[in-house]
């Protein structure tokens, strides 16, 4: 027969009885207390191998007694088991998140609560081998024990409110800037350090967004917290492409101080490692620390990975999906854009247009795989000879648009013929096996913004004429609108 001491906490005499006495029937010892300060004085005091606590007790209600209960170390092991008349799924969900194993109706035959009672102390027989919960033994004032509990919930309203000013950051995921500096603000009101570290991973290479609360950190410190924020990333040295963007304090200088301490949280998203953060000190950091940043970490990936989402999305939205340049669409925006600006400062902008000669019977010949293999590559020169501050854009089948800021057409014209010679000559690959390579041409039209425009439908069309013209003249050529 089992011998285990079980708890009950119960204010109604009629059920503390009617539990008693089934529990006894089975074997089990039995201690009872008539309210929540009185049972935590049993748990300490009388070591139960398992409790049952009715939830709405007086001065200590179930909820909180749970919470008590799992949140010492010395006591967490111990199964608790919820008892209460309300049926409400809210009522369940609160009595499993306050850390009850188990949460049954009032109304549930004695026979079913008795099953429970052996299974969960059979559960606990396997998991702590026959040991018991080593309790501190002793006489626990009630002050002491509305301490702990008001102890208790102030650490989880602290942290409730930290997941809340994490969360709110989720209004930011369309501006990662802002989202950013939003970031660093919670983490300069929640730590002391000299640099905070956020990492962020992307396809093309990670950028780590550093807070430097110290002008006298040196590169070599940056490079500790760069090696640092790598950390579950995988091996550094295929990081040595790291973006460093100091996102606020001081620019960093040649002195070099002590290495300081760190503590870093990955953000994790179901198995996928989207960055982390990383905090940097001279002074030790604490578990309360290490702790709350773990926190920050968990809801802040979340709020990461929306981010990323909005980005791709974005990204998505403007990118020909074929040679990953952008397309007409935000090609349209920006002239939008830039014609306003060439137009209230009087400033200089160039746009080169340019199609693929005789692209059609490329088409035909080779197949439209083959054609669109050239697209790429030809997306590709045009990267690689303009410009990063120009814009670049697929604008229909063949034909690319190239829209360059403070350039008059003389220069555009320069760009343009420096274009039409490397494709002239550049080897496209041929997608059938031992074939040559396939040459091809372009033609293009160069026009500048002026004055007398009143659209940028004035400034396309402006450079198609001269597009058209070079077509009509022979092709493979670069021709500008006077």
């Amino acid at each position: 027969m089992p011998k285990e001491l079980i708890l009950i906490v119960e204010d109604s005499r009629t059920q503390l009885q009617a539990i008693e006495m089934s529990l006894k029937k089975e074997g089990f010892r039995v201690i009872t207390a008539k309210d929540g300060i009185e049972g935590y004085h049993k748990v300490i005091t009388g070591s139960p191998d398992l409790i049952i606590s009715d939830i709405n007790l007086p001065e200590l209600n179930g909820y909180q007694f749970c919470r008590l209960i799992k949140n010492e170390n010395t006591t967490s092991s111990i199964p608790v088991i919820l008892l209460t008349s309300l049926g409400q799924k809210q009522d369940r969900f609160w009595g499993l998140k306050a850390g009850a194993d188990r949460y049954i109706l009032k109304d549930t035959s004695m026979d079913t609560l008795v099953k429970e009672v052996k299974a969960l102390i059979d559960e606990k027989s396997k998991k702590i081998k026959g040991k018991q919960p080593q309790s501190s033994v002793g006489d626990i004032k009630d002050a002491t024990i509305m301490s702990r509990v008001n102890y208790l919930f102030d650490k989880l309203l602290f942290e409730a409110t930290i997941m809340g000013e994490i969360k709110n950051l989720a209004t930011f995921v369309n501006d990662r800037t802002m989202l950013l500096n939003e970031f660093f603000k919670i983490m300069t009101a929640l730590f002391d350090f000299k640099a905070s570290g956020f990492m962020v991973m992307s396809e093309d290479s990670p950028t780590l967004y550093l807070d430097l609360n110290d002008n006298m950190l040196s590169e070599e410190n940056i490079k500790t917290i760069k090696d640092n924020c790598c950390t579950g990333l995988g091996d550094v040295k295929q990081f040595k492409d790291i973006k460093i963007e100091i996102i606020s304090g001081m620019e960093y200088n040649t002195k070099k101080i002590h290495t300081p301490y760190s503590i870093t949280s990955a953000l994790n998203i179901h198995k996928e490692c989207l960055g982390n953060i990383s905090l940097f000190n001279d002074r030790e950091y604490n578990i309360n620390n290490k702790n709350t940043l773990s926190l920050i970490g968990k809801d802040l990936a979340v709020v990461v990975k929306l981010m990323l989402l909005y980005e791709e999305n974005e990204r998505l939205s403007i990118t020909d999906g074929l040679t990953k340049i952008y397309n007409r669409r935000y090609f349209n925006t920006q002239i939008e854009k830039e014609f306003e600006k060439a137009k209230r400062y009087n400033s200089k902008l160039t746009l080169i247009m340019l199609d693929i000669d005789h692209f059609k019977a490329l088409n035909d010949t080779y197949g439209h795989q083959q054609g669109d293999m050239v697209l790429v590559h030809l997306g590709k020169i045009l990267k690689e000879n303009i410009r990063s501050i120009d814009l670049i854009a697929r604008y229909g089948g063949e034909e690319f648009a190239v829209l360059m800021s403070d350039v008059d057409k003389k220069e555009g014209a320069i760009v343009a013929e420096k274009l039409r010679k490397k494709i002239g000559v550049y080897p496209f690959p041929a997608l059938q096996k031992d074939a040559e390579p396939l040459k091809a041409t372009i033609s293009i039209g160069v026009a500048e913004y002026s004055a007398d425009m009143n659209s940028t439908d004035d400034l396309v069309k402006s450079a198609d004429s001269v597009l058209y013209k070079a077509k009509k003249d022979g092709r493979n050529r670069v021709k500008v609108h006077e």
